[in-house]
């Protein structure tokens, strides 16, 4: 374009020389205003390459924060099941002592320490949102993504993820008073003691041990649910950020 452009404004600078070497002014009038008009058309043409350019950069940029978004929501998701994974290894070890109690009304030594270090868990915590969220959120790209899209993804973070870090904190306030009321009076915050003497502290008082792990149970649970739930909306909201992204 910028050549054919090139070549016309020389072949009108030719044609300008011929006609004034000639003296033929009326013929010169109407090539100096072609040329005025080739000017022009050279203007609006490289504002057009301007404008091509710029929307290139724009999509190319929004293409960009669309994939760290689906980025950050997939090491979401892998998190999240890694914890429900965990969560489902608690879930088999209380059922299993709860079962033991119920068919032989005694406590089971299998995964004794296990379950007690699982009561005692007051160390966990979630974030519900992230470092690349918080950019995106404060970028164009809410801008421009359509609203039900954007609404889907904040519900996520927003509320899947608050959900979640409303059980994990739920979870270290049931773990902190079971230490507190439970564990530490009855001698049973030392792992490093055996399994037996930890059941001889336990039989002592076996109710308040079991109301502990159906509570724990119920709590994880309800945090696994979250979980799944979570994995659900951010598999869904993934899929739909790939056929928007691939429509820029």
């Amino acid at each position: 374009m910028s050549f054919l452009y090139t070549s016309m404004i020389n072949f009108f600078k030719k044609i300008r020389k011929k006609y004034i070497s000639k003296n033929k002014f009326s013929s010169y009038i109407v090539y100096a205003v072609g040329e005025i008009i080739l000017v022009v058309l050279g203007i609006l043409i490289a504002l057009q390459i301007n404008n091509w350019n710029e929307t290139r950069k724009q999509r190319l940029h929004e293409i960009e924060l669309v994939k760290l978004l689906i980025t950050d929501l997939e090491d979401r998701k892998a998190e999240n099941i890694a914890d429900r994974n965990y969560g489902l290894s608690m879930v088999d070890d209380f059922k299993k002592s709860l079962n033991y109690w119920n068919d032989k009304n005694d406590i089971d030594t299998t995964n004794l320490k296990d379950v007690v270090g699982y009561l005692a868990s007051d160390y966990w915590y979630y974030h519900n949102e992230t470092p690349t969220y918080n950019r995106l959120s404060n970028s164009d790209l809410w801008e421009k993504i359509p609203d039900s899209l954007a609404m889907q993804v904040n519900d996520i973070y927003y509320s899947r993820f608050t959900m979640i870090k409303t059980v994990f904190e739920n979870s270290r306030e049931y773990a902190t008073t079971c230490k507190i009321n439970y564990l530490r009076p009855n001698g049973l915050i030392n792992l490093n003691q055996s399994s037996i003497s930890l059941k001889n502290k336990i039989l002592k008082n076996p109710e308040d041990f079991i109301s502990y792990v159906q509570l724990s149970l119920a709590n994880i649970k309800s945090l696994n649910n979250s979980f799944l739930k979570s994995e659900n909306s951010i598999k869904e909201v993934v899929q739909k950020l790939h056929i928007y992204k691939n429509s820029l």
